[in-house]
């Protein structure tokens, strides 16, 4: 179990992850070779993004598959007549009225007395996924039953352009209910910030656009903000230096997590760069290793980052306070926290993360961009059968019996999935 102060439970259930998992696809390009291949140093393109490869999905993979594949294996471990709530959050949703979370419902052979529903505010949506189901639970409207949360998102195609560098994409699972594992969440430790802003946004089933200046700003404004409320909701006495063993940041690319780091650092007391970059070594870069091997991680960023924490080598003891900052665009800004669980590196270490992830296939760069000009080309198309001949016969090796969900067809926008 998690330790607490004993009065704050009391007054309080205790709320957290009970099983978590990632799906990172099963195809990687590397950061290096695409800089060269564009004409860039691949050192620096590294060194400024914290990217070393990223996901990218076969023709046959989407949203719906990748949260299905992210929370198929949790089910050896947790009872599908447990779950009572299901949420979805993605900016990539494959339709704009039916959910996705309909289709993974479909797909995971749930039970049919369960809620459902997608949300979506850009790389918020997986937390906004969450609150939601801790409030379920905080509620008592779960009567014993437990909420299965699901984050997935890729990038859309950007060949030859400057956010080519911080593409990616992945799914996130986690299943929340009153018997936590890996974290368990602090609900009175929490604070968002709300603005009215066009930073980044996807104006079309096609498009993804946005001006990386206000969106470095308005991320800026957020975490200043989210993070001064949640001093307020904790009683204003939060010293940023001892209370947080790890801190967990929003990451549209690795990079971003030095920033935010920088940023609440001098918000606590002015300090050098060395210092910051020490700081950020020990209590941030830790929870990067999977987003540096994935890319972007949209809506799932915090979840990854819980994945990598526990699947290192780092001993986090039981009761250390994890720091979480949530970002999406629009914009949302929430800071909050939670406190490691006993069994958190043997909860995470059976999903095999690392393993799932070294045994992707790499990619060329022209490989890469014949799949995303060949993924254009499906988009809003009404009828489809997508390519399972690509890349020698990758489907056979790396699908064929190995029960991985997969886009068989799409016939008048009616969409047919079966496990491979």
């Amino acid at each position: 179990m998690c330790r607490r102060d004993a009065t704050l439970g009391a007054r309080m259930k205790r709320i957290g992850i009970e099983a978590i998992n990632i799906y990172g696809s099963t195809l990687y390009l590397e950061q290096e070779a695409l800089a060269r291949a564009r004409g860039l140093d691949p050192e620096k393109v590294v060194r400024d993004f914290l990217i070393d490869t990223r996901a990218l999905n076969p023709p046959f993979e989407d949203t719906v598959t990748m949260g299905a594949n992210a929370a198929a294996p949790l089910f050896d471990y947790v009872e599908k007549e447990s779950i009572g709530l299901l949420i979805v959050g993605t900016e990539g949703s494959v339709d704009f009225g039916k959910p996705i979370s309909t289709n993974i419902h479909g797909a995971l052979a749930l039970p049919p007395n369960i809620r459902n529903y997608e949300t979506k505010h850009a790389c918020y949506s997986g937390v906004a996924a969450l609150d939601t189901a801790m409030n379920w639970i905080a509620a008592g409207l779960n009567r014993g039953k437990k909420a299965l949360i699901i984050s997935t998102d890729f990038s859309r195609m950007h060949l030859g352009a400057k956010e080519e560098f911080v593409l990616g994409g992945v799914a996130a699972a986690a299943v929340i209910g009153e018997d936590p594992s890996v974290v368990e969440y602090e609900l009175d430790r929490r604070g968002t910030w709300t603005t009215d802003a066009y930073d980044t946004f996807r104006p079309t089933a096609r498009d993804e656009v946005g001006n990386n200046e206000v969106s470095l700003f308005t991320y800026m404004d957020a975490i200043e903000g989210a993070y001064g409320a949640y001093c307020d909701a904790a009683g204003g006495v939060v010293d940023f230096d001892s209370d947080f063993a790890y801190l967990n940041y929003h990451t549209p690319f690795p990079g971003m997590a030095f920033q935010a780091h920088r940023t609440l650092c001098n918000i606590s007391r002015r300090r050098n760069k060395a210092e910051v970059t020490e700081d950020f070594r020990r209590r941030v870069f830790p929870g990067l290793r999977f987003a540096r091997r994935v890319g972007s991680t949209y809506g799932s960023s915090n979840f990854v980052g819980i994945c990598s924490l526990f699947s290192g080598e780092n001993d986090v003891p039981a009761g250390a306070r994890l720091g979480f900052f949530a970002y999406g665009s629009g914009a949302i800004g929430e800071f909050y926290s939670g406190l490691a669980c006993e069994k958190a590196m043997q909860t995470v270490g059976r999903m095999n993360i690392d393993k799932a992830l070294n045994d992707r296939r790499r990619v060329g760069v022209e490989e890469y961009e014949e799949i995303e000009r060949l993924r254009d080309t499906y988009i809003d198309s009404p009828s489809y059968v997508p390519d399972f001949s690509m890349l020698d016969g990758f489907y056979e090796k790396v699908y064929a019996g190995k029960r991985r969900l997969v886009l068989r067809a799409v016939e008048n926008f009616y969409r047919t999935y079966e496990w491979s």
